[in-house]
């Protein structure tokens, strides 16, 4: 074995290799530039038979490349000489233009041993994972099981099935299928498409405020307690993925797993927590688990691509995401669209440059409005009840319109839904007429055509259809976009987003942007969350969607105050429900920085406890916690330590989520609380008892 074998290249020419290594795994032609290794005595003929011993391609020129990089700090050179004299040129420069800043470098070792990712979808969910080792040699050697053998599909629907007494069932496909086939023999609870339920706007917040309470109620109407089916949902995930490990002989025990489970990034913070403790109840130590931004995510994924695995839409030439790099990022799920503007800072590292915003315009909106056709046509109470009457007969209607809409464009000259029998017969026997006699009375009678069991829609119906969400996702992008000028990449990710009529929208509507859309932009969100996993330091930075603060009292001032805030304690005047605000809307948050610190005191200083009410405000300059723009976000009661005169109050911003510290003024010392984000108290019966220092 020649000498340099067994010792490293230089830590530049690593890390451009680890960094291209997908590239390089599918684009080197090894058998062709490798006998300049044997001339320069750098490998001799049992490294080729290694090498040789690989059944595929792609396996050879991975052989290739492990060698490589424990050849010796010449190999390189020898490496590239040898593709020039290929004319390997396309190659020699994606290597040689790799970034290798200082300003900010990606940690030479990932974190944990192995990161698992559960991508909980509002129509379809799935996981994916990788080793330590995995995304050391190859970032995207990442391995998404599928769940069934005859679709070989990576995702299933995200439909979870219990029986009489509330036990789970099953998830998934499979969960519908025993619910369709037996739901008239047994009785049982079945959840479709239930995530949303924790995405309001803000006008429905007061209305809906999540509890560990929250009922959700079935396909039926039957109701459980939501953190117990999400719980069931997580942990079912979570026992499938454990499970295929272990059929695949991957041992996993004992190992340091990081979970990552991913969010939309306009949730708010107790949908968040309302996730994190659904998963802990499934299961997974809290230390061991992070919360995702979807877009987030979704973006890492998409840096990292070799730029062949972008789809481009434009005239415009996208150069890769070089620094100072500035793009919109799209996230067209099945419940909500996040869209979100990000800069690139080299080394994959990432920061967020406008606030996130988005909404309820998800692909499963375009099927309620198509399901809602037919409440229109049939009557609501009808279509309940054929649902409940002929459950498989239903979901095939699903399926049909699902296939439909990711099929559906602007040049298709109609729309298709196939028509089970059993819609007509009941059609006769609720309504005493023909499902075409219905049709012909309703306000479609233009624009549906009913034939030998397919229901024709044409594409001014269509076009409406979806309008009531496209028109949502352009008006939203229109304005990010006005109020960031420099920005002239748009990036699709999401499964809504493999759509052609939403691809058609984007063009039109974005004429001067180049759009891109990567291979299988219905995976990028879980395979991003594995790269966020083994890294979440390459997020450098948010923008905070909201103010933060704490209700508080101050001494009353009555040039300022208004007279019905005044309040007597102890004969001191104040001013009650004060915003004392720690962090202010579109401010800046670091990854893992200690926001605004200010110190507490109770009002009355015999109290031995005290409480803080904590409140958000979608203005950057709140006053009051009880003004319109502010919304109750969480409690904590805090038993106040002996001789403690103060309490040092903070924010702290841990990767996706902000958390609460809060210390003795004297000694320093942490004290422990539990923050509530699901207390249920009236507004009304707020029990501030803290005063802030100036």
């Amino acid at each position: 074995m020649p000498k340099n074998i067994n010792q490293p290249l230089s830590d530049a020419d690593i890390h451009r290799i680890k960094r291209n290594w997908r590239f390089l795994k599918e684009n080197l032609f090894q058998h062709e530039i490798r006998d300049d290794f044997m001339v320069e005595a750098i490998w001799d003929l049992p490294d080729f038979e290694k090498i040789d011993a690989e059944k595929t391609p792609e396996e050879k020129n991975e052989a290739f490349l492990k060698l490589l990089l424990q050849s010796g700090p010449g190999a390189y050179k020898v490496f590239i000489t040898a593709l020039q004299k290929k004319n390997s040129i396309h190659i020699i420069e994606r290597l040689e233009n790799t970034e290798l800043t200082k300003k900010c470098p990606e940690p030479s070792e990932p974190l944990c041993e192995f990161v698992a990712a559960i991508d909980f979808g509002t129509a379809y969910s799935g996981y994916a994972f990788s080793s330590r080792e995995d995304y050391s040699m190859d970032p995207f050697n990442i391995s998404t099981l599928p769940w069934n053998e005859k679709t070989a599909s990576y995702k299933m629907q995200t439909s979870i099935l219990f029986d009489a007494d509330k036990q789970l069932i099953d998830f998934g496909d499979q969960a519908v299928l025993k619910y369709t086939t037996e739901s008239g023999k047994k009785e049982f609870y079945f959840f479709h498409k239930f995530k949303m339920l924790l995405y309001h706007k803000d006008d429905e917040y007061d209305k809906r405020r999540l509890t560990k309470n929250t009922p959700l109620s079935d396909i039926n109407g039957k109701k459980m307690r939501a953190i117990d089916v999400f719980s069931a949902a997580v942990k079912y995930l979570v026992d499938h993925l454990l499970n295929a490990l272990t059929k695949k002989k991957l041992d996993i025990k004992g190992m340091d797993i990081k979970w990552v489970l991913t969010v939309p990034g306009i949730w708010d913070d107790p949908a968040k927590q309302f996730m994190r403790d659904a998963a802990e109840m499934a299961g997974i130590r809290g230390t061991d688990l992070a919360i995702a931004f979807e877009p987030e995510v979704a973006s890492f994924f998409c840096m990292r691509l070799p730029l062949e695995k972008l789809k481009t839409f434009g005239e415009m030439k996208f150069h890769g995401f070089k620094p100072g790099t500035q793009y919109l990022i799209m996230d067209a799920g099945g419940g909500t669209v996040d869209i979100a503007i990000h800069r690139s800072l080299g080394s994959s590292m990432i920061e967020e440059v406008a606030m996130a915003s988005g909404g309820a315009w998800g692909g499963t909106y375009v099927d309620r409005q198509l399901l809602s056709m037919f409440e229109r046509i049939i009557g609501k109470e009808e279509f309940d009840e054929y649902i409940t009457k002929f459950p498989s007969d239903y979901f095939n209607i699903c399926k049909s319109l699902e296939l439909g809409k990711r099929n559906f464009s602007t040049s298709s000259r109609y729309f298709i839904c196939e028509i089970p029998l059993s819609l007509n017969q009941e059609c006769r026997r609720a309504k005493r007429c023909s499902l075409n006699e219905l049709i012909h009375q309703s306000d479609f009678k233009r624009n549906l055509t009913y034939k030998e069991d397919k229901l024709y829609l044409d594409v001014t119906l269509m076009k409406d259809l979806f309008s009531c969400v496209c028109d949502g996702i352009v008006k939203c992008i229109q304005k990010l976009l006005n109020s960031q000028n420099k920005t002239k990449t748009i990036l699709m990710v999401g499964g809504f987003s493999e759509s052609p009529y939403l691809q058609e929208t984007m063009k039109n509507a974005f004429p001067d942007h180049e759009i891109m859309i990567p291979h299988d932009a219905w995976l990028s969100v879980l395979k991003g969350a594995v790269l966020y996993g083994h890294n979440p330091k390459l997020m450098h930075s948010r923008i905070s969607k909201c103010s933060y603060g704490v209700d508080t009292f101050v001494p009353f001032n009555r040039d300022l105050h208004p007279p019905k805030r005044l309040r007597l304690v102890n004969g001191a005047e104040y001013c009650s429900r004060v915003f004392s605000k720690h962090v202010t809307m579109n401010e800046e948050l670091k990854a893992d920085v200690d926001l605004d610190q200010k110190i507490y005191r109770p009002v009355d200083q015999s109290h031995k406890t005290t409480r803080f009410d904590l409140y958000t405000s979608t203005i950057e300059n709140p006053e009051y916690v009880d003004d319109k723009e502010c919304k109750r976000l969480a409690s904590i009661n805090v038993k106040i330590p002996e001789k403690a005169n103060g309490i040092k109050f903070r924010f702290t911003s841990v990767e996706t989520e902000l958390k609460v510290e809060i210390s003795d003024e004297l000694t320093g010392n942490i004290i422990d609380v539990n923050l509530d984000y699901f207390e249920e108290i009236s507004e009304s019966k707020h029990s501030c008892d803290i005063t802030r220092d100036k």
